[in-house]
């Protein structure tokens, strides 16, 4: 798949799941489920049509191929150890911004814990992996597979339209393209995904009392750690935990790439078939997406 088409169908799904959410306020359906959906679909069917509609072999091209049992487990892992990571830099983002996931989730919530975790982990782990680390990410590795790397990680987080998810999504994109590359398989970084969403997913409707409590107070940083010296303290005690699970982090990323008989270097090193691609990463399409993206980021979070 050619870059330029890449980048179209990243543009045509940002403006229809913007779009339909648009629309569907304005005809008064103001409901969080079927907003969240309405934006969902598109992200999850865009891609998957696009690419069948174009003949991609999903398997070959987009790697969509089985994984080892091993390698779902270093999926869960992974995600463990880079929750504290998560945590701390939701953290300083919520100093800035509200949290923009805690009040849409208590709506969700009322439908039941399965059908929570159907909208707010399994349909995103889909969608969103398809079109980021399939569709964007396989495109912009036939350029450099780093440069596919860091930008479609930088796309990730613009993608969520908010500040307060945007940090911690960049990192997870790195995360999710190093097991994806570890594994040979696109299922690796869905099940990483998967994990982060349904673990926060989880939490957050077992606990849906301290979380409501929370989003009346504001749900930002001060209504948690408090300020001052406390706040401080509590923020020093993240970041010490953080910097003692990121090691961790790469260790189980290493380990998976041991069990599925690949290496680093050889993973991220350009195809011989890619070697005379002369196609730009850069396109009016990427652009435009992008620029919406931080036009809505700039909208959520002044809302």
């Amino acid at each position: 798949m050619k870059t330029k088409t890449a980048n179209k169908i990243l543009f045509l799904t940002t403006i229809l799941s913007i779009g339909i959410q648009f629309f569907m306020a304005f005809i008064g359906i103001r409901h969080t489920t079927p907003l969240l959906l309405g934006g969902q679909l598109p992200i999850l069917l865009v891609p998957i049509i696009s690419v069948l509609f174009l003949k991609i072999d999903i398997v070959e091209e987009l790697r969509l191929k089985d994984i080892k049992v091993r390698t779902i487990v270093f999926a869960f892992l992974v995600i463990l150890c880079a929750y504290p990571t998560i945590s701390l830099l939701n953290m300083i983002s919520m100093f800035f911004v509200d949290n923009a996931v805690a009040g849409t989730a208590l709506n969700l919530y009322q439908n039941g814990y399965f059908f929570s975790m159907l909208v707010m982990a399994f349909l995103p782990a889909i969608g969103e992996e398809f079109l980021m680390r399939g569709v964007m990410y396989h495109s912009y590795r036939k350029k450099s597979p780093i440069l596919a790397w860091i930008l479609t990680s930088v796309i990730f987080g613009l993608f969520h339209m908010n500040f307060n998810q945007m940090p911690y999504a960049i990192f997870l994109g790195l995360i999710m393209v190093a097991m994806l590359e570890a594994s040979d398989s696109l299922a690796a970084p869905m099940f990483v995904h998967f994990f982060m969403n349904g673990i926060a997913t989880t939490a957050g409707y077992f606990s849906a009392s301290t979380l409501q409590a929370q989003v009346e107070s504001g749900y930002n940083a001060e209504s948690i750690v408090g300020t001052g010296a406390g706040a401080m303290e509590m923020l020093l005690q993240m970041a010490i935990l953080a910097a003692l699970t990121l090691p961790l982090v790469i260790l189980v990323i290493g380990a998976t790439f041991k069990i599925n008989g690949r290496k680093f270097s050889e993973a991220f090193r350009k195809k011989e078939a890619d070697q005379k691609d002369e196609t730009h990463v850069w396109d009016i399409w990427l652009l435009l997406s992008i620029v919406i993206m931080m036009i809505l980021t700039v909208i959520n979070t002044l809302a």
